[in-house]
């Protein structure tokens, strides 16, 4: 869809607001990126690589997330650029997102510095989870992990690590986990469902859509799933595996811990890799399979800005809709009253503009 951009700045009373209002017992951990202001450096005032968790978990539980640097390198920046301006399954606005800020960008947990008070989310191992994120990415042909769980030796793949949330090399949505029993399980959407942006060309990303997405373990099946529909499944049954919960780990690298959590890098082999260039927003983890309806962006609904069926809510629609409308095409009516008039034109901006 097309990016959507304001410039508010949120008081910190409406943080704490937020922070209560999206306390769940089932999240284990949700990272809103609203601090702000938009265009200023994600903060961070430790020496480069310590963990400085000032984006904050706003579940309650205390799993703040750190950017590895202030700006610079590894860094991130707030962004008045989002997929949404209200998040449909709380009613919450939507100001900020965050953009990597270098080549080298990755957050990261530390449950060790943070003490969570509730759900610890580096110690949990769930027999079934959620993964959810929004994200607006660049198109560089490789591996893009939006959120990642650090770990190594928990597969027969020793080189893995515990989760991968990531754009694959075909342009693919796919998650990757690694169960207490060593299997790996993977689901992936088709090649092309995601849509990046070309940097060096459009380095602010105005010509690629948002992404809200999310995978779902329920100990059974893992589902994907991409702006409100179903991008994928797996049969976790198949794989011979006795307990599919999601995998920790006991390693612990030079510069990633066991069972940390990362946005927007992944590990492998014990490195940091697969960055994901671009925005990401909106970043929440359950400790329990959320059904379609309870998703941020609850899946199953129709999405009515979708004018061309395309799977993408786009300028293309609009422009596909003025086309429909003013040679008063059948399927201009865009309310079902069996007219084609201003009325129609009216209700399609107005679901236009509040997006999918």
């Amino acid at each position: 869809m097309l990016p959507i951009t304001c410039r508010a700045i949120v008081p910190a009373a409406l943080l704490a607001m937020l922070a209560a209002s999206s306390a769940n017992a089932q999240t284990a951990a949700y990272w809103r990126f609203e601090a702000g202001p938009p265009d200023t450096n994600v903060p961070h005032t430790t020496p480069n690589g310590e963990f400085d968790g000032t984006v904050l978990d706003v579940s309650g539980n205390g799993n703040h997330l750190s950017a590895w640097s202030e700006g610079d390198f590894a860094g991130y920046v707030y962004r008045s650029n989002v997929s949404a301006l209200i998040i449909p399954l709380t009613g919450e606005p939507n100001l900020l997102s965050v953009k990597n800020t270098g080549g080298s960008p990755g957050m990261f947990t530390s449950s060790l510095f943070t003490a969570p008070s509730g759900i610890d989310i580096e110690l949990m191992m769930p027999a079934q989870f959620t993964i959810e994120a929004s994200f607006k990415i660049e198109a560089n042909g490789s591996f893009r992990t939006v959120v990642g769980r650090d770990a190594q030796f928990v597969a027969g793949n020793g080189e893995l690590a515990a989760l991968y949330f990531q754009v694959n090399p075909e342009n693919g949505l796919q998650l990757v986990f690694v169960d207490v029993s060593g299997f790996e399980h993977r689901v992936a959407s088709v090649p092309g469902a995601i849509q990046g942006f070309d940097w060096p060309t459009d380095p602010d990303g105005a010509n690629a859509p948002w992404y809200n997405a999310a995978g779902v373990s329920d100990g059974t099946t893992l589902t994907l799933y991409i702006n409100g529909k179903v991008a994928g499944t797996t049969n976790l049954a198949k794989s011979g595996s006795t307990d599919t919960s999601l995998a920790r780990g006991f390693t612990d690298g030079g510069d990633w811990h066991a069972g940390g959590w990362s946005v927007g890098r992944g590990l492998y082999n014990g490195a940091h890799v697969d960055r994901a260039y671009g925005y990401i927003d909106e970043v929440r983890i359950s400790n329990v399979a959320l059904g379609p309806a309870e998703l941020l962006f609850p899946a199953g609904e129709e999405c009515r800005a979708d004018f061309n069926d395309d799977g993408f809510a786009n300028s293309q629609d609009f422009f596909d809709f003025l086309v429909a409308f003013f040679a008063l095409a059948p399927e201009a009516d865009f309310n079902d009253d069996t007219f084609v008039n201003s009325q129609d034109f009216f209700d399609f901006l107005v679901a236009f503009f509040a997006g999918c």
